[in-house]
């Protein structure tokens, strides 16, 4: 180690702290006198440090001391002591602010996150270019804004994310998911958007500007957005005459049914295997939501749903015979896989539930419509609640889905374009069951997803511990934002984001009083726990394929050079929201 770079012995540190002090005390004294000189109108007084001497010797007459007349000993020392609060509170703001830059470029620059070149080449546009043809295969003179939207600003570069990426956002309630990346990905969006939430928030700020782009339907089977009108009529057993789509719907319909039971994967199969009979029944014999929630309300009268498919040339073979199976089990048995089939369709005891979800001739909403002309769907529903309606959307979401890979698959390079985004708002509350490979594999198809989540800890409550770290391993894109408290999870972002190289210097003395001075290094994570659980709001860590970990800057959408517009459509909708609420029943 180098002289210039030694502490400062602590008697000279004391010795230079002093001296700071007397100068600043000195200073202070003679401003007071200034200023008093000159709300007197006499001449200003001279400094020295023979007069501050003075003043200090004589308080009471530090008018003498200054060499003038005018103002009182009570009033020199009022200025004093409010130029000394003042001087006081504007370093301390000035200190504060130098720490709170200090501390943002000291995490922002450390060794280990990504340079500006590791930037530009892992999130920067330039990488787009020669990617735009593949991600927009029919699409003429495309550009950036046509196959990512821009998530923050990281030294100086614009960071994208691309239409085939997964991304996954971690923040707790309040951390700013919707403000800075949810609700600019609606309205960035290229193509379709379906997009989940529990709250209106995201329809109000988007909607209007969403409506330009194409058809708007809000699903609100739970009137959680009263003044919106909820204009999409969808119906979990259209397309159930296919016995594969009933089995999908009646996966999402039942996901979690079993958990926390002994056997959970019997009672969760037979729970299954149920209800895509009643689906594919109801479908057959043109029944409707209404008459699957009387089934569900007992076995005897799903004994109806048995006789269609025994007699409908169209129905799965022996699928009849399962249901049949379950029916005339055991009471006990039966029983319990019957309070699980009433648990997927108990939504429907709300007249409201069930009028959302029993269209009209031509009312049905149809996926495919939604994709070919640049639509929006808005998904509100909670998991809880006695009208919780998390199932019908998540069973909604994976109609959609499985009309966007068909059409894709049939789509030149077998891709969406325009591609569909799937921005999944607190989608632990949609559980989807196929959501892990719709990670891992709707890129290609031109179905970008984004989950939101509250933490890691939430996910694997709800998807258990293999599915959620399927879930999180399959997510191109992972962003972090602070505010995080869950010590596991903290502690393995910690060692995902990796470790940086730190010298340690170590001094000691030995017995004959000889100091010696010892240089080592060591690994110490980039970003500890307690760093990424106390991320400025605004900030968030940036995750993307094997790139370094970048320090991201988001912008909120209130900055937009649209958001004058936005938010003046937000405020409309949100005030039809509370009109309609003091109204409803």
């Amino acid at each position: 180690m180098t002289d210039a770079s030694r502490p400062l012995p602590a008697s000279d540190s004391a010795a230079l702290g002093a001296l700071a002090t007397a100068l600043g005390v000195s200073g202070l004294l003679w401003l007071a006198a200034t200023f008093q000189a000159w709300i007197h109108s006499s001449p200003a007084p001279k400094f020295s440090g023979g007069r501050v001497i003075s003043v200090l010797l004589h308080p009471d007459q530090p008018a003498a001391a200054w060499g003038h007349s005018g103002g009182s000993t009570p009033e020199f020392w009022c200025l004093a002591v409010g130029l000394g609060l003042s001087a006081g509170g504007a370093a301390y703001a000035i200190h504060r602010g130098c720490r709170a830059r200090t501390q943002r470029v000291a995490w922002h620059h450390r060794t280990g996150m990504a340079t500006r070149s590791d930037i530009a080449r892992a999130a920067g546009a330039g990488r787009l270019k020669g990617r735009i043809q593949t991600l927009r295969p029919t699409t003429a003179a495309a550009s950036v804004h046509d196959v990512a939207h821009a998530v923050g600003l990281s030294s100086g570069i614009t960071c994208f994310v691309t239409v085939e990426d997964s991304t996954v956002v971690l923040g707790p309630p309040r951390s700013g998911k919707g403000l800075h990346l949810v609700i600019p990905a609606i309205l960035d969006a290229p193509g379709a958007v379906v997009t989940t939430s529990t709250r209106p928030d995201n329809i109000t700020a988007t909607l209007r500007a969403r409506q330009s782009a194409g058809p708007v339907a809000v699903f609100d089977p739970q009137g959680l957005a009263p003044g919106i009108p909820s204009t999409a009529r969808w119906s979990p057993i259209r397309g159930c005459e296919d016995p594969h789509v009933a089995m999908i719907r009646a996966k999402a319909l039942t996901k979690g049914a079993a958990s926390g039971t002994t056997d959970a994967n019997f009672w969760q199969s037979s729970a299954e295997q149920a209800v895509r009979a009643l689906l594919h029944a109801a479908a057959l014999g043109e029944c409707d939501a209404a008459d699957l929630y009387r089934w569900s309300l007992s076995a005897v009268h799903a004994r109806e749903a048995v006789m269609i498919l025994s007699t409908s040339p169209k129905a799965a073979p022996a699928w009849h015979q399962g249901l049949d199976s379950i029916i005339s089990a055991d009471p006990r048995q039966r029983d319990s896989v019957w309070a699980m089939v009433s648990i997927a369709f108990a939504a429907l005891a709300d007249p409201r539930v069930l009028e959302a979800v029993s269209p009209a001739e031509g009312e049905q909403l149809d996926p495919a419509n939604v994709l070919a002309n640049n639509g929006t769907v808005y998904l509100l529903g909670t998991s809880t609640g006695a009208a919780a309606t998390s199932g019908l959307v998540g069973a909604f979401l994976e109609d959609v889905l499985e009309v966007a890979r068909c059409k894709a698959a049939g789509s030149p390079g077998s891709r969406l374009d325009p591609p569909l985004s799937m921005i999944l708002d607190e989608a632990a509350n949609y559980p989807l069951p196929s959501l892990a490979s719709l990670m891992s594999d709707g890129g290609g198809s031109g179905i970008a997803t984004t989950v939101v989540l509250q933490s890691l800890a939430q996910a694997r409550a709800v998807w258990g511990e293999h599915a959620a770290s399927a879930i999180w391993d399959a997510a191109i894109v992972k962003l972090i934002l602070g505010g995080g408290s869950n010590a596991r999870d903290l502690d393995d972002l910690s060692k995902l984001i990796g470790t940086r190289p730190k010298d340690v210097t170590s001094r000691s003395t030995g017995h004959d009083g000889r100091h010696s001075t010892s240089t080592s290094t060591s690994e110490v994570p980039i970003l500890t726990p307690a760093e990424l659980r106390t991320l400025p709001f605004g900030s968030a860590v940036l995750l993307m394929r094997s790139a370094r970990p970048i320090a991201l800057i988001m912008s909120p959408w209130t900055k937009r050079n649209d958001a004058k517009s936005l938010t003046a459509a937000r405020k409309d909708l949100e005030q039809r929201i509370r009109d309609a609420s003091l109204v409803r029943p």
